[in-house]
């Protein structure tokens, strides 16, 4: 009986090329092939677990086909971590909405929120016609590299921010920010000026943009 393509294939590849391979999968099955084919090396250590729930161990990269209707949520759990490079095959829509521009159908929470922390690139693309079974969609292969953070901000509120206002992508940003506030039982700051929000829908706004707002309503987003 042949055995599967992932995560054997991937884990053989890295561990002649890395020092150590820290491979973490949650099949059983898989789990016990991986197991008997990196029994004696000692480069691979074998971690049987969700990757979404397993507090993960040190190390400086990540490289994984993971099953692509986790991939919002892992990438958020990864970008906790203290990896220098992750690099992933995601499914090609997904990877495009990484690096969309403002104003654009696929920019969104997700674009703004990884590319806050993260330089993501799409390093090539592969065909569904590649994978046995074949696949409904295309992939690509993305490398995100983590940077330090270029602003001091409060975490808490930009995200909680982002987050709110794509709830309305498309009405306007001032109407957002205000039903933003409703929500939360506050009144938008008069103080705030036109040039401090930019005449645009919230799908439109930079994430520069984003992160000048944040630092300008954490003082009045602190709790009351």
């Amino acid at each position: 009986m042949e055995e599967p393509f992932r995560p054997i294939t991937l884990t053989e590849f890295l561990q002649a090329k890395a020092r150590k391979v820290i491979a973490i999968e949650k099949d059983p099955k898989l789990v016990e092939l991986l197991y008997r084919r990196f029994a004696n090396n000692p480069k691979v250590e074998i971690i049987h677990g969700d990757i979404l729930k397993t507090d993960l161990p040190y190390c400086d990269k990540v490289v994984a086909t993971p099953p692509y209707n986790i991939s919002s949520k892992l990438l958020f759990v990864l970008l906790k971590g203290n990896f220098r490079v992750i690099v992933l095959t995601l499914q090609k829509e997904f990877a495009e909405r990484l690096i969309a521009k403002p104003g654009t159908s696929n920019y969104g929470r997700l674009t703004v929120m990884i590319n806050h922390s993260a330089y993501p690139e799409i390093l090539d693309h592969i065909s569904r016609e590649a994978f046995r079974p074949k696949p409904k969609v295309d992939s690509a292969i993305v490398r995100i590299t983590l940077h330090y953070l270029k602003k001091r901000l409060d975490e808490v509120v930009f995200t909680d921010l982002v987050r709110g206002l794509f709830t309305q992508r498309r009405r306007n940003l001032r109407s957002s920010l205000r039903h933003y506030f409703d929500q939360r039982g506050r009144s938008l700051p008069k103080e705030l000026t036109d040039s401090e929000i930019p005449e645009k829908r919230v799908y439109q706004v930079s994430l520069e943009e984003f992160e000048i707002l944040a630092q300008r309503l954490t003082p009045m987003l602190a709790p009351q």
